[in-house]
């Protein structure tokens, strides 16, 4: 018979009473013990005691983790709750008295009943705290016994605190680690970049290099082979100048030897062939006379005896060459290697220089007086005559001219006849704007150019000090109102002065006087700095613009750049008006003069690549790069502008070749003056005068870094716009950022 609350329990009475009395005691410390065993050795597989006889196993229901909250330490207990106690029946009083139980509460393994606390974990499973650290053997165990309940309670590991510690330390020194290795891997794959970049350079540069000397190589070798051709025919040559100064000597020599021969005995006459007479007595048969001597003259017979004696006892004298035959030629042996008597010649040296140049006099006056403006008009010279200075009416300019002409370089040498002419157009041209008769300057001005196109460098520097005010001058006429925008004053000078011609006469003076670093420093000291500025006006006509960029690409010195003031002006304030107008054109489209009309792109790229072309010829001057990278808006809208020519490759739209050709420039341009004076300049600084210029500069250096020019949408340009904008992005990003662009873009 079983007991109400016992659902596994069904034995005999006859087996109880067969146990011994102190059994239900051992059972119980068996089990204290083992749960001591569990909570001391938690690492350990836990011990399981020996079932009872009574075949009650616990669960792992019954084994829970009850956290002290008193102590916040979580302690592993085995708790066994007993069922509360119920009436004994009269067979149970029986075993009490017999076995001396009555002082202890009995009750049955399954009617323990488990007793929680906030329903802690149980021991299998893996996320129990208590089960992962051991418990030291000096830490203190309480067991409660009761009536009703019994539990053990394990205080707070001492240890804990310090291996929360560790565990924090370790994860800091995990993150450490993580943050180096990222920081190694970024410079490694900037490093790789860089190392590729700088391979596939050096092998470039190799194959240039071979290739380069293979060509040198060949010259040479051709070069070598030709000398030895060419010293081949010299020698063969030597040889038959040889041969022929020989023969010509010899003939020489006998011409020579002849002319002395005929000089003292005459002119030589063929001998006659002598005839066979029959007297045969020791004399010539021709000294006998036929006739006799008394039947002859004295003087004739004197005559036909010539070669005898004329007196008694008189010798006979025989001519020098009696024999027909010449005497024996002997051959003498010429020294060939002897230099031959050169003839002395006597020259002034102003006949050589007569007959060394030439006299183009007359060619020149010639062009001049045959000029034209145009097809459609009449010879410059003939068109003068209609015009007259005010205070002289009845001369014309022909008259002035042509009068002048025939004294025109008197008395001095052949080049200063074009000096001449040219100071003489200039001087009308200065009486006209004296008088402000403006009407015949566009003849004289056209006139003056050709003169001096012709002859530019022997005109240029002696005529630099009357040209270059008075081009200015006539200039300002249009300049300063164009410049104001005075439309009446624009309306009233327009169709007598011409802007763009005062402009090309200066820029072919400029040119002459490049070869003399003198001559060009007075042309610039000559040239106003607000002159220059105002011409860079985007109220100006673009030739006009574009001619002043050429113009100013003459004035780049070691120590000055555009006009040259003497007064104690800094010359940085002229640069930076210079720079501002400059750059103005790189981040707008300027308005047409005098219109609402913005201006071509076609005509604008264009006019951007000669900005930057002029900016870029600045850097060889150490004050003009010093000055743009002070500027503080000069990298700004360079930076915008590549950014802005960017976008428009990447969208492949109209002027793809001349925005490759912008994005080149510009880029060598920034990266000349950021390695340059990167220590004096702050880079951020500079880029925040435009909207987003960072953002800008980081994303144009990376899309170039990352640029590959046989594609269609980069294709234009320049290899090495790549490595500069490498070493640009090295300055600005770190090793993490550097890893991180890479890693965008090559994604893509």
């Amino acid at each position: 018979m079983t007991r109400p609350n016992d659902g596994d329990g069904d034995f005999s009475d006859h087996d109880l009473d067969d146990l011994p009395a102190d059994y239900y005691a051992e059972l119980e410390d068996n089990a204290i013990q083992a749960t001591q065993a569990q909570t001391q050795h938690p690492t350990t597989k836990p011990v399981v005691p020996p079932s009872s006889d009574y075949g009650d196993d616990f669960d792992e229901e019954e084994l829970e983790v009850v956290i002290d909250e008193s102590r916040s330490t979580p302690a592993a207990i085995s708790v066994f709750q007993r069922n509360p106690p119920v009436q004994p029946t009269p067979r149970e009083q029986f075993r009490q008295q017999r076995y001396d139980t009555a002082g202890r509460p009995q009750t049955g393994l399954a009617d323990r009943q488990r007793v929680t606390n906030n329903a802690p974990p149980r021991f299998s499973q893996s996320k129990v705290p208590a089960a992962r650290f051991a418990v030291p053997q000096n830490d203190s165990i309480q067991a409660e016994q009761g009536s009703q309940s019994s539990f053990v309670v394990v205080d707070k590991d001492s240890g804990l605190e310090e291996l929360q510690r560790q565990i924090q330390e370790l994860h800091k020194e995990r993150d450490a680690l993580k943050s180096d290795l990222n920081a190694k891997t970024g410079e490694i794959a900037i490093v790789r970049s860089k190392q590729e970049t700088d391979s596939k350079k050096f092998e470039r540069e190799l194959v240039a290099v071979r290739k380069l000397n293979e060509d040198k190589l060949a010259k040479l070798q051709k070069e070598l082979e030709a000398s030895r051709i060419s010293e081949k025919n010299i020698a063969i040559e030597r040889d038959f100048i040889r041969q022929d100064l020989t023969e010509e000597s010899e003939r020489v020599r006998r011409l020579n030897k002849s002319k002395a021969v005929e000089k003292t005995s005459g002119p030589a006459v063929t001998p006659k062939k002598k005839k066979t007479l029959p007297h045969r007595d020791g004399f010539d048969d021709d000294e006998i006379e036929n006739l006799s001597p008394s039947r002859v003259s004295p003087s004739k017979f004197q005559r036909r005896l010539a070669g005898s004696p004329s007196r008694l006892g008189a010798k006979r004298k025989r001519k020098t060459v009696e024999s027909p035959l010449s005497a024996l030629d002997v051959q003498q042996e010429v020294d060939v290697s002897a230099p031959l008597p050169a003839a002395e010649l006597v020259l002034d040296d102003a006949i050589i220089e007569s007959l060394g140049s030439q006299d183009d006099r007359l060619d020149f006056l010639g062009t001049m007086l045959d000029h034209r403006i145009d097809r459609s008009h009449r010879r410059t010279i003939q068109e003068l005559e209609k015009y007259s200075l005010p205070s002289k009416q009845d001369e014309s300019f022909q008259s002035m001219i042509l009068g002048k002409i025939p004294v025109l370089g008197f008395k001095k040498t052949q080049k200063d006849l074009p000096i001449d002419f040219c100071e003489l157009l200039i001087s009308l041209w200065s009486k006209c704007m004296e008088e402000k008769y403006y009407k015949p300057i566009y003849l004289l001005l056209d006139m003056l150019t050709l003169a001096v196109e012709l002859k530019t460098t022997l005109i240029a520097p002696h005529i630099t000090d009357s040209l270059v005010p008075l081009a200015q001058q006539t200039a300002d006429l249009l300049v300063i109102p164009r410049f104001r925008g005075q439309l009446p004053e624009i309306e009233k000078y327009q169709y007598d002065i011409n802007v763009s011609s005062c402009l090309a006469v200066l820029h072919i003076v400029a040119l002459g006087c490049m070869p003399d670093r003198e001559s060009m420093m007075r042309f610039w000291k000559l040239m106003r700095y607000d002159f220059v500025v105002s011409v860079l006006s985007p109220n100006h006509p673009v030739k006009d613009f574009e001619m002043m960029i050429r113009l100013l690409s003459t004035s780049i010195f070691k120590d000055s750049v555009g006009a040259i003031i003497g007064d104690g002006t800094d010359p940085n304030q002229i640069l930076d008006a210079v720079l501002d107008r400059l750059t103005h054109h790189l981040v707008e489209v300027p308005l047409l003069p005098n219109s609402k009309d913005h201006m071509d792109l076609d005509i604008l790229s264009n006019l951007r690549v000669k900005i930057l072309q002029l900016l870029t010829s600045m850097t060889r001057s150490p004050i003009g790069s010093r000055a743009m990278a002070m500027h503080g808006l000069t990298i700004g809208r360079l930076v915008s502008l590549i950014s802005d020519e960017l976008d428009n490759l990447y969208d492949y739209r109209a002027r793809h070749e001349e925005s490759a050709r912008i994005v080149s420039l510009g880029m060598r341009l920034v990266y000349h003056i950021v390695t340059k004076y990167d220590d004096e300049i702050d880079v951020q600084k500079k880029l925040s005068v435009i909207r987003g210029g960072s953002q800008k500069y980081l994303l144009c250096l990376s899309r170039l870094n990352f640029s590959e020019d046989n594609l269609v949408l980069e294709s234009g340009i320049d290899s090495d716009v790549a490595g500069c904008a490498l070493e640009l992005l090295e300055l600005v990003v770190t090793p993490e950022e550097g890893d991180a662009i890479h890693s965008a873009f090559s994604s893509q």
